[in-house]
């Protein structure tokens, strides 16, 4: 039976997601965010995922939103990937869907062409990274992707400028800036005990980081400014949040630099929250970025962040007000600012501060949201109608 047209009364626009995975990363947090708010008074909300697995899988279960488990094993080429592609294209004409939305490279690529083979209305595909380190097949793929896609949704000014280079029409480019619970974080400094984080010596500060241990990330910048922060005698710790395929090659750093009970690699975190308030100090030495999930938590959070000047991050940050920017892959540089953000705690206090009020003032999680219905409204050429919200600002 044919769905009843969009606009009538009651009519709901039927929005399927496709995601890779429910891990702790970045785009994961976000899409989190945005299935608890999305207004389901006016979005029929389905999820398909190339794989349910990771930290975040029974909270995006409780969300109720049907789930869709396609299957696909670690490479989307392989007999997997094939059955989950028609498995996605099977979901599409039982759901059909006005929009198909995916997020990452091989979601991306499954929306693209099971959307467009299946005639769905609107096919985005979300670019959240500028993608300096993909393989020549990979940037193959993402162009076809983004060509087949009726909309992209970027996260800045820059990522939306590697999408033009892929081939895709300015025009067709929607920036959306991330966006962050500020409710989540109070800007306070506590310990947080119970959680795994390294014991230390009265005056001994911590510096955290957050990420996947992926090549782009490159924390073995930040494992070497570590050694020069403790050669030049700063008393301190570094703890990792996350995992990845860079893992043993980091610990076997940390054990060449004779950085052993120094840094601390804690794996893959759901409760991101309550360790950031134990950092003194956070750091990104990432050569490539969208706009991170974890810098604009760790400035909700009041952190003092160290970060380094890629992606979107001088879009967020600005340096000398509200953190400190340094070049990609310069360790002296990076330790640099971070011997001054872990020395001079008024200063790393005053930017913190700042953060956390440039972070309420500008970033908050409900209008990144309300960004994305009224931007898959618009898609559909149907007309803006504001959202019923509650006392907190949520859609009612």
């Amino acid at each position: 039976m044919n769905p009843a047209p969009l606009g009538l009364p009651g009519r709901r626009i039927r929005l399927l997601y496709v995601a890779a995975n429910f891990v702790t990363g970045g785009a994961e947090r976000h899409l989190l965010e945005m299935w608890s708010r999305i207004d389901r008074s006016r979005f029929d909300v389905r999820i398909a995922c190339l794989k349910r697995e990771g930290a975040f899988t029974e909270r995006v279960l409780g969300l109720g939103l049907p789930v869709t488990d396609l299957g696909v094993g670690r490479r989307i080429y392989d007999p997997t990937g094939v059955r989950g592609l028609l498995r996605l294209v099977s979901l599409i004409r039982e759901f059909r869907p006005d929009i198909v939305h995916g997020y990452l490279f091989g979601p991306n690529l499954f929306a693209a062409l099971a959307g467009r083979a299946c005639r769905v209305p609107v096919v985005c595909v979300a670019k959240r990274n500028v993608d300096a380190f993909e393989s020549p097949r990979q940037i193959a793929m993402q162009r076809l992707a983004h060509r087949l896609a009726t909309h992209v949704t970027a996260v800045s000014e820059e990522v939306a400028g590697t999408s033009v280079a892929l081939g895709v029409p300015r025009e067709r480019v929607t920036v959306i800036e991330n966006g962050v619970d500020v409710a989540r974080f109070d800007g306070s400094t506590r310990e947080a005990p119970g959680l795994g984080l390294p014991s230390r010596a009265p005056g001994e500060r911590l510096l955290g980081a957050v990420g996947c241990l992926a090549p782009r990330k490159d924390f073995a910048t930040l494992l070497a400014a570590t050694a020069l922060l403790r050669a030049r005698g700063v008393a301190m710790q570094l703890a990792v949040a996350g995992d990845g395929p860079e893992r043993a090659a980091l610990e076997a750093q940390r054990e060449r630099l004779g950085l052993t009970g120094i840094v601390h690699f804690l794996g893959e975190r759901s409760d991101v929250d309550q360790l950031l308030p134990a950092f003194d100090v956070f750091s990104l030495s990432s050569r490539e970025e969208g706009i991170p999930n974890a810098l604009l938590e760790a400035m909700a959070a009041a952190r003092p962040c160290v970060v380094t000047r890629v992606g979107g991050n001088a879009e967020v940050l600005a340096d000398g007000r509200t953190g400190w920017l340094v070049p990609p892959q310069d360790p002296a540089a990076l330790a640099d600012a971070l011997q001054t953000a872990l020395t001079d705690h008024a200063e790393a206090a005053r930017r913190g501060t700042a953060a956390r009020a440039a972070m309420i003032s500008e970033r908050s999680i409900d209008a990144m949201v309300r960004r994305h219905e009224a931007f898959y409204v618009s898609t559909l050429g149907l007309p803006l109608v504001a959202a019923a919200t509650d006392a907190t600002g949520h859609a009612a």
